[in-house]
């Protein structure tokens, strides 16, 4: 009897931590960023305009905001 007690009191533990535990600080899995991170746009719409303004396809292969340009070879 006490086990069963104690296996269903274990399990409603289980489930209400479950419930309640959230993921209210999970990074967002594509950003790496907080969901309530500010966007700095001035640096998103310089990254945009390296993009277009690109002589070729390789010279911007890894762009976006926080990117480290790539060394001189």
């Amino acid at each position: 009897m006490t086990a069963s007690l104690i296996i269903v009191a274990l399990l409603a533990i289980a489930l209400l931590w479950l419930l309640l535990g959230g993921r209210g600080d999970a990074p967002e899995p594509t950003a790496r960023r907080r969901a309530d991170d500010a966007i700095d746009h001035a640096e998103l719409e310089q990254a945009e305009r390296d993009v277009q303004e690109a002589p070729d396809e390789e010279s911007v292969k890894d762009w976006g905001p926080g990117a480290s340009k790539p060394p001189i070879a």
